[in-house]
């Protein structure tokens, strides 16, 4: 607010008081106030404004920009008048004696001036700065030329606030879902009913931009809606939330681009908080790899729970700097440690257990990308299963309650080296529940939109730099989730868990690559093909055209969330588990690349090696990190 706006509107309000006030007494005598009742009006004048003066500080009357008054202010004005007017007849009562009784009707009189003084004005400035706009002169010649698409009671504020305030846009038509309103006019815009009028439309007016005012709509719907534009070329964004339609507070700066996440058909996404509450508010908590995409969202998202301490554990520096840094600004009562570690050092992590004590451990570090794992199979086993089994062996030596670990559709009939050490790292995991105190629980999802080294990131890196957009396979699909939607059914699944519990996210349908990459060349307002190339580049080594979400050997069972299925299949002694982790472990130290493949195979039957992946770990591939693995066995052992 400008500093000196302030002052200026509480004296106008004041001035507002005492008109109201005053003018009540001379309607209520018709102009002659008896000499008795003059004096009681000077004297209970001071009481009155104040009394009304603190009450709308109170609503907050003083603060509000009069060129977007609405409804919700009109109440506000109501309320507070009326407040003020059962305070000023009960302090009456007691100062009527030294002030004068003031009459009844004076009362009822200077409710309805104030009100009409108060409300008055301030419609009177939207209305001047709205027929101004209107009439004025437009500031920009090249105002993009927009379609509103919505019902009208959302979408008015915004063509309102369009052409009133904003130089940029040029709001031509609303486009109503419903045609009870065809043919009628909004701010003097035109609204057309009927999604079957939007082409000619489009084509009529040379519409550029169409913005969707319409927080209800499904994907569904938007996605044929931006299909049947795509010869047309125009942009398209959205508004995203009702929350400031409902009293018509809507901003052009609610409206952002529409995004390939608010096309995706995915299913609606509840928790219930107040259970997850109780299970985590006054823990120890631990994420491992705190600084990924996962497991910060995680830490993220427990640090609204109020745990009683967050441990973040991750060997990235700079990813751990940045998030200590963020969830210390954003949550500054947390009591927040961060370790800069790896789960690769094993007396390392029991120290740091021993030290801390965690209650719940949320373990998120892995490595993840698909290409990279397939030439570095052995610190895919180092990291992925041996690393898991380091930080799982310290959670049974503290005693930790519960144990977490993230895990993949990759892990899923695995056909790459990434997959398949997540497979392993599940069966592990998975058998030591049996005859322990901690429960250890499993969770799969597939792909998180916006994640580190994802492919909408860098489609959106390629779109900006001109193309093409590159795609490995045009049948390649993929199941996806936004990143802090995974993280809520983590969370949930982790309280539901009883032990040994493999939990699989339900994530929708699948979606094809090509058509996320044609979407997004149709939302920047390119046509796919023509403007922006897409190029097939074939499949990678280890990498499928279509996803699962359960093994053979597994059967999908319900839980009581919907969203979340348990998969119940066979299991073995952790006994068997250990002897295959140690024979694992010495082929890694020995660097004997095949022997470990042919060690996934022989353990994990449904893993279907791609041919591609022993070219690539040739011995040359595997004598250049020797050095570098041989010293990783000689870290260090103390965290902290």
């Amino acid at each position: 607010m400008v500093p000196c706006r302030y002052p200026l509107i509480i004296v106008f309000h004041l001035a507002l008081f005492a008109a109201a006030y005053l003018s009540a007494y001379v309607l209520r005598f018709e102009g002659y106030i008896p000499e008795s009742y003059y004096q009681v009006m000077w004297r209970s004048l001071p009481v009155v404004m104040l009394t009304q003066a603190g009450l709308f500080y109170y609503y907050d009357l003083y603060s509000g920009l009069w060129r977007y008054v609405s409804f919700g202010d009109i109440q506000n004005i109501l309320e507070a008048t009326l407040l003020s007017l059962i305070l000023v007849l009960n302090l009456n009562l007691f100062l009527g004696p030294y002030l004068g009784y003031i009459p009844r009707s004076i009362y009822i009189m200077d409710f309805l001036l104030l009100v009409a003084l108060a409300g008055g004005s301030r419609f009177l400035v939207r209305y001047t700065r709205e027929r101004w706009a209107l009439f004025g002169p437009r500031e920009n010649a090249e105002a993009r030329r927009v379609l509103v698409v919505g019902p009208v009671n959302v979408a008015e504020p915004l063509i309102r606030e369009m052409t009133c305030h904003a130089r940029n846009y040029l709001p031509i038509a609303l486009l109503d879902p419903d045609q009870h309103l065809h043919g009628y006019r909004v701010h003097n815009v035109l609204i057309t009913g009927g999604l079957r009028r939007m082409i000619p439309l489009i084509q009529r007016y040379r519409i550029q931009e169409i913005i969707f005012a319409w927080p209800d709509a499904s994907e569904d719907r938007l996605n044929r809606i931006i299909e049947d534009c795509r010869p047309l070329g125009v942009r398209f964004k959205i508004l995203p939330s009702l929350r400031e339609v409902l009293d018509g507070r809507v901003r052009l700066s609610d409206v952002r681009d529409i995004e390939l996440e608010d096309l995706l058909p995915r299913p609606a996404i509840y928790i219930d908080r107040e259970p997850l509450s109780e299970f985590i508010h006054n823990r120890v908590i631990m994420v491992t790899g705190a600084g990924g995409s996962i497991g910060s969202e995680i830490c993220r998202q427990l640090a609204r729970f109020q745990p009683r301490q967050l441990l973040l554990l991750e060997r990235a520096e700079n990813s751990l700097y940045n998030m200590e840094g963020s969830l210390k600004r954003e949550f500054p009562d947390l009591d927040l440690q961060a370790q800069v570690g790896s789960i690769n050092d094993g007396p390392g992590l029991r120290l740091l257990l021993a030290h801390y004590h965690p209650e719940l451990i949320f373990h998120a570090a892995a490595y993840k990308h698909v290409p990279l794992m397939e030439r570095h199979p052995l610190e895919a086993a180092y990291n992925n299963v041996l690393g898991t089994r380091n930080l799982a062996q310290a959670a049974l030596a503290e005693g930790t309650e519960l144990f977490v670990m993230i895990s993949t559709d990759k892990a899923v009939n695995p056909t790459n080296v990434m997959g398949v050490t997540k497979r392993i790292a599940e069966k592990y995991v998975q058998s030591l529940n049996n005859g322990h105190t901690t429960r250890f629980v499993i969770t799969r999802f597939g792909n998180v939109l916006g994640s580190a080294g994802s492919v909408i990131p860098l489609f959106r890196q390629q779109l900006a730099l001109g193309g093409p957009l590159t795609v490995t396979h045009p049948d390649i699909e993929r199941f996806f989730m936004t990143i802090p939607e995974a993280v809520q059914l983590v969370l949930q699944a982790a309280y539901m868990g009883r032990g040994g519990d493999i939990f699989v996210l339900n994530m929708g349908r699948s979606v094809k690559i090509r058509d996320l990459a044609e979407k997004l060349c149709l939302l920047a307002g390119k046509h796919p093909g023509k403007d922006i190339q897409i190029l097939y580049t074939g499949l990678r080594p280890g990498e499928k055209l279509f996803e699962e979400l359960f093994n053979r050997e597994e059967q999908p069972h319900p839980t009581e969330h919907p969203l979340i299925l348990r998969a119940v299949g066979p299991r073995q002694e952790a006994v068997v588990w250990e002897a295959h982790l140690d024979e694992i472990a010495e082929l890694v130290r020995q660097r004997q690349v095949s022997a470990l493949l042919a060690k996934f195979k022989s353990i994990i039957p449904n893993y279907h090696q791609d041919p591609q992946t022993m070219e690539l770990n040739k011995p040359k591939v595997t004598i250049a990190i020797t050095t570098c693995l041989s010293q990783k066995w000689c870290l260090g052992r103390t965290l902290f």
